[in-house]
C-alpha cells in the first residue's frame, strides 16, 4: 500500500508465536494459529487468559480467500469458472517442486509475513525476521536458528553488475570472508536492508561448513568495545551492530584500531565478525581500521527482491506473469524492500484466495451459483487491478465510495466505516454503537441509535461494502481495505484528528451504555485486543508521520484509567516492543528522551517502565541516560518505577560505573536524596525481594573477586558511603519494617557469613556514621538500633555469633568517636573514606 500505508495485527508489534513452526494437524492447519487472509478482518481470538501477552499466533499457513470484490468485468461470453479453470491451467505449467535442500514453504512465509509487520512501520531495511530471532539477536548469547538462516539464504537477492557474468559483490564479500579472522563492515544508510544481508553473508557460511553458528554480538554499554568480550567460541561468525550516536553517547572513536585486535583473537579462534554501522558514523570510526573492512556492496533489484520472495513463498507461483504486468511494474520500480516484499504479499493474497475459490467451485456437493455475498473467483486481471489498487490506498475506490455522484454519505455513514475499520473483529452491536459515539465526539449531529430512527447494523453493513460473518463480526472483501478507509479518513479530514485520536484512546476502556444496550459487551479479552491494535495503530502513525500525539493520547488515557488495571501494562508492552523493534526504534527512542525531560506524570512512568523492560536490557546506556533525566523530576510516582528500572540495568556489567554514579549523586542531592536517591540506592544494597537468599548487588560486586572480568567494576567505598549516610538518614518508621533494618541484616549478615566482606561492611557502616556536629549522634543511633535488632528481634533468633560480630562493630564505632572529639575543630568535618581505606586496601581489591 505505498509508503503511507500501515497494518493492523492482533499482536503486538513484532510478536510471532513462541514456536515458529508447529507441526501440522490433521486437517493441514498449524496448531495454536488462526487463519487469516494479510490485511483482513480477524475476529476477535478467545484468550486464554487476562495476561496481555496471550494474543494468537501470527504466522500461518498461507491465506485462505478474502473473497475480493472483483474490480474489473469479465470478458464477454465467459463465466467465472471457465475464467479460472483457464487461470489454473496457467498456472499448472509453472514449476511447482522446490529446488533440493530448500527450506520449508512455512519456514518462509514466518520470515516473510513478519518482515511485512517491519514494512508497516517505514522498516529502514532492517528486515531480521521473527520476533525470536530478532530478540535472540539483541537480548541473549544464543545462536540465531539454523532455519531461520536457510530462509534469509534462500531468498536473499544479490546486488548485480551491469555484466552478470561476472561475480557480484556479494559473492566477492563472501569469499572475503572465508578467511579466518576476517571482518567485513556493513557501512549503509537507512532502509539499504543491512541486516538482512549481514545475515545473508553469514548464512552462506554456515551452508559451506566455514563455520558452525552465527552468534550476535552485543556492544555493550560503554563507549569502547574491548577485545576481551569477544566470546571463546571456535568457528563462529559474529554479528556486531554499533549503537547509534546519539545525545551525549558516541562509540569511541579508538573502535576502528579495536579492530585490528580483533582479527588477531578472531584468527586464534577461527572466527568471522560482521559490523554494521552507517555512513557517518563510520567516517569517524574508521581511523585506524584495516584497509578493505567496507566494500560497496551495491544495490539490489526490486525485481530481483520480488521474484525471490514469490518462489520461495510459493513454488507453484506465476513469476514471470505477474512481475511482467503493466501494472505491476511501475509499483516495483525503485522501491525499497520493505514495500517490495509488501507487494509480494498482496499478490501471494489475491492468488491464493483466486485458487481456493476456484477450488470452492468445483468441489463436489457445492450448489450451483455462488452463495450470496460471495464473489466467484477473480480473473488475474481482476487480481492485478486489486492489488494496485491496494498498494495505492485504494484512494479512487474510496473516494468514489464517499462523495457517490448519486447522492451524499451521512456522517453517520462514514463514521461507521472508519469504525469498523478500526475496530476489526468487535462485534457489531459495538462497532454500531460507538460509530455513533465517535459521531458526536467528532461534533457531528446527535445519532439516536436506540430506536428505529436511524439505518440499522445491516443497512449500514450493506452501505459500507463489508459482510457480516456468522459470529457478528465484520470483514472487509478487498484487500487492506480497512487500513486504506483509516489513511483516506487521516489525509481528508486533518481537523478532526485530535477529535478522532480522544475517540480512539477511550474505546478499549469500557463498555458504552449503547453496547451494554445491545446485549454485545465486548469481553475483557476482546478489549485485549482491541487495545492492541487501537495501540498499534497510534504506534504507526507517530513513528510514520514523526509525531508524538497519537502515543501520548493513547499512554494518557490508559493511565487514569489505572495503572494497576490491564491497558496500561498493555501500552506499556506495545512502547517496550516497538522500542526494540528495528523498524520503529530510532523514533521511540528518541521520543522516550523527549518524554524524560517532561513533567506529566504519565509520560515519566512510562519511560521508567519501558527502561525497566527488555528496552532497558538491550540498550541499557540509553534507558540509563533516560533515567537520569527522569530522575531529576523526582515524580513520587514514579520512584517504585524508577528503583526495579535501577535493578535491572546493573544486569549489564558495562553501565555499572556510570550507573553507581548517578545513584550517588541521588543521593548527594538535597532534593532527591530522601525520595530517588533513597529509592535507588535501596534497591542496589538489598536483595530482591528482600528476603531472597544472596548478596545484594552492591556485595556480590566487591564477592566477585576476579579482577580480570569482563567489565569488572566494584562500588568505590565513598560512593557506599554516601549511600549509606543517605539510608541512615531514614529515621521515621517503626523499627524491623524500614528498609534501614533490612540494609543492616543483610550487610551484617554478609560480614558474619563471609570474612572477605567484613572489612568492607564495617568501613562502610563507621566512615557513613562518622559525621561532625548535631547530624553525627541521629545516625549512630540508628546504626546502633538496628544492629541491635539483627541480634535479636522479631523473627530474628538470638546466636553469639551475631553478639560477638554487633559488639565488634559497637567498639569501632566507639573508636571513631573518641577518636573525633580529639582532634581539632578544622580537623572536625564529614569523614569520607580516601579511593582505598586501609581495611580494604589489602584485601585484594583492583
Amino acid at each position: 500500500m505505498g509508503g503511507n500505508s500501515m497494518n493492523f495485527d492482533d499482536d503486538r508489534v513484532g510478536q510471532s508465536p513462541q514456536q515458529m513452526l508447529s507441526p501440522p494437524s490433521d486437517d493441514g492447519t498449524r496448531r495454536g494459529v488462526q487463519s487469516t487472509p494479510t490485511g483482513q478482518t480477524a475476529p476477535v481470538p478467545p484468550s486464554p487468559g487476562t495476561d496481555p501477552n496471550s494474543a494468537p499466533e501470527q504466522l500461518s499457513r498461507p491465506p485462505g480467500p478474502p473473497g475480493t470484490v472483483p474490480l474489473s468485468p469479465l470478458p464477454n461470453g465467459t463465466s467465472h469458472d471457465e475464467n479460472a479453470a483457464a487461470e489454473q491451467a496457467l498456472n499448472d505449467r509453472s514449476p511447482q517442486t522446490p529446488a533440493a535442500g530448500a527450506p520449508a514453504r512455512e519456514a518462509v512465509e514466518a520470515v516473510g509475513q513478519d518482515a511485512v509487520l517491519q514494512w508497516a512501520f517505514v522498516n529502514y531495511g532492517e528486515q531480521i525476521g521473527t520476533k525470536y530471532v530478532y530478540e535472540q539477536t539483541l537480548d541473549s548469547h544464543a545462536p540465531i536458528s539454523s532455519e531461520y538462516l536457510a530462509v534469509v539464504r534462500e531468498v536473499y537477492a544479490e546486488p548485480r553488475r551491469d555484466d552478470r557474468h561476472a561475480p557480484t559483490t556479494f559473492a566477492e564479500a563472501v569469499e572475503a570472508l572465508r578467511a579466518a579472522g576476517a571482518v567485513l563492515v556493513i557501512n549503509r544508510p537507512p532502509n539499504s536492508s543491512r541486516t538482512f544481508t549481514a545475515y545473508a553473508l553469514l548464512a552462506h557460511l554456515l551452508d559451506d561448513e566455514v563455520i558452525t553458528e552465527v552468534r550476535p554480538l552485543p556492544f555493550g554499554g560503554s563507549k569502547h568495545f574491548p577485545t576481551k568480550r569477544l566470546p571463546h567460541d571456535q568457528q563462529c561468525g559474529f554479528l556486531l551492530e554499533l549503537p547509534p550516536d546519539e545525545d551525549d553517547f558516541a562509540v569511541d572513536e579508538s573502535f576502528g584500531g579495536t579492530l585490528n585486535k580483533l582479527v588477531v583473537r578472531l584468527q586464534r579462534r577461527n572466527c568471522r565478525l560482521i559490523v554494521l554501522t552507517r555512513p557517518e558514523q563510520w567516517r569517524r570510526l574508521s581511523h585506524g581500521a584495516p584497509d578493505s573492512l567496507a566494500p560497496e556492496l551495491g544495490a539490489v533489484s526490486p525485481h530481483d527482491i520480488a521474484e525471490r520472495w514469490l518462489c520461495g513463498l510459493e513454488p507453484g507461483f506465476p513469476v514471470a506473469r505477474w512481475l511482467a504486468h503493466n501494472d505491476i511494474k511501475p509499483l516495483l520500480t525503485g522501491q525499497p524492500p520493505t514495500d517490495v516484499l509488501n507487494l509480494v504479499h498482496l499478490m501471494l493474497q489475491q492468488h491464493r484466495a483466486s485458487q481456493s475459490s476456484a477450488t470452492d467451485a468445483t468441489a463436489p456437493g457445492r450448489a450451483v451459483g455462488p452463495r450470496r455475498g460471495r464473489p466467484a473467483p477473480l480473473t488475474f486481471e481482476q487480481q492485478v487491478a486489486n492489488v494496485a489498487a491496494a498498494q495505492q490506498n485504494w484512494e479512487d475506490a474510496l473516494y468514489g465510495w464517499h462523495e457517490p455522484a448519486e447522492r451524499s454519505r451521512t456522517s453517520f455513514e462514514r463514521n461507521f466505516l472508519l469504525t469498523a475499520a478500526v475496530l476489526r473483529g468487535a462485534p457489531v452491536g459495538h462497532v454500531y454503537a460507538q460509530a455513533a459515539e465517535l459521531t458526536e465526539q467528532l461534533g457531528d449531529t446527535n445519532v439516536q441509535i436506540e430506536g428505529q430512527r436511524e439505518p440499522g447494523v445491516i443497512a449500514m453493513t450493506r452501505a459500507i461494502e463489508a459482510e457480516r460473518e456468522v459470529d457478528g463480526t465484520l470483514n472487509f472483501t478487498r484487500p487492506n481495505w480497512d487500513d486504506a478507509v483509516i489513511e483516506y479518513f487521516w489525509n481528508d479530514r486533518p481537523l478532526a484528528r485530535a477529535a478522532f485520536l480522544k475517540w480512539l484512546a477511550k474505546a478499549p476502556v469500557g463498555d458504552s451504555s449503547t453496547s451494554k444496550e445491545a446485549l454485545e459487551v465486548i469481553s475483557k479479552e476482546g478489549r485485549l485486543a482491541l487495545a492492541k491494535r487501537v495501540g498499534q495503530f497510534a504506534l504507526r502513525w507517530a513513528v510514520r508521520h514523526r509525531r508524538q500525539t497519537p502515543l501520548e493520547q493513547i499512554v494518557e488515557e490508559w493511565y487514569q484509567s489505572g495503572a494497576a488495571k490491564e491497558l496500561w501494562p498493555l501500552a506499556v508492552e506495545l512502547l517496550d516492543s516497538a522500542a526494540t523493534h528495528a523498524a520503529s526504534a530510532p523514533y521511540v527512542h528518541s521520543m522516550l528522551l523527549t518524554w524524560s525531560n517532561r513533567n506529566p506524570p504519565h509520560l515519566q512512568r512510562a519511560v521508567v517502565e519501558v527502561c525497566t523492560g527488555t528496552f532497558g536490557r538491550r540498550h541499557t546506556a540509553k534507558a540509563l541516560r533516560r533515567l537520569r533525566n527522569v530522575a531529576a523530576k523526582g515524580h513520587p510516582e514514579v520512584l517504585d518505577a524508577l528503583r526495579d528500572a535501577v535493578r535491572v540495568l546493573w544486569e549489564d556489567a558495562t553501565v555499572r560505573q556510570m550507573l553507581f554514579g548517578y545513584v550517588i549523586d541521588w543521593c548527594r542531592s538535597e532534593e532527591l536524596s530522601q525520595t530517588v536517591g533513597h529509592r535507588t540506592f535501596t534497591a542496589l544494597a538489598l536483595n530482591s525481594p528482600p528476603e531472597a537468599a544472596g548478596l545484594p548487588p552492591l556485595l556480590q560486586a566487591w564477592a566477585d573477586v576476579s579482577p580480570d572480568a569482563e567489565d569488572a567494576f566494584r562500588p568505590t567505598p565513598q560512593g557506599l558511603v554516601i549511600g549509606w549516610r543517605c539510608l541512615l538518614h531514614q529515621a521515621a518508621g517503626a523499627t524491623g519494617e524500614r528498609d534501614l533494618d533490612k540494609a543492616v541484616f543483610t550487610w551484617l549478615d554478609a560480614a558474619l557469613q563471609q570474612q572477605a566482606l567484613k572489612p568492607l561492611v564495617f568501613d562502610t557502616l563507621r566512615h557513613a556514621v562518622n559525621v561532625h556536629g548535631s547530624a553525627g549522634p541521629p545516625l549512630r543511633e540508628a546504626l546502633r538500633t538496628s544492629a541491635q535488632w539483627w541480634v535479636q528481634g522479631p523473627d530474628r533468633s538470638y546466636s553469639a555469633e551475631k553478639a560477638e560480630l554487633k559488639v565488634e562493630l559497637s567498639a569501632l564505632l566507639d573508636q571513631d568517636l573518641t577518636t573525633r572529639r580529639s582532634q581539632p575543630p578544622a580537623q572536625q568535618e564529614s569523614s569520607i573514606p580516601p579511593e582505598e581505606p586501609s581495611a580494604i586496601a589489602g584485601s585484594g581489591a583492583p
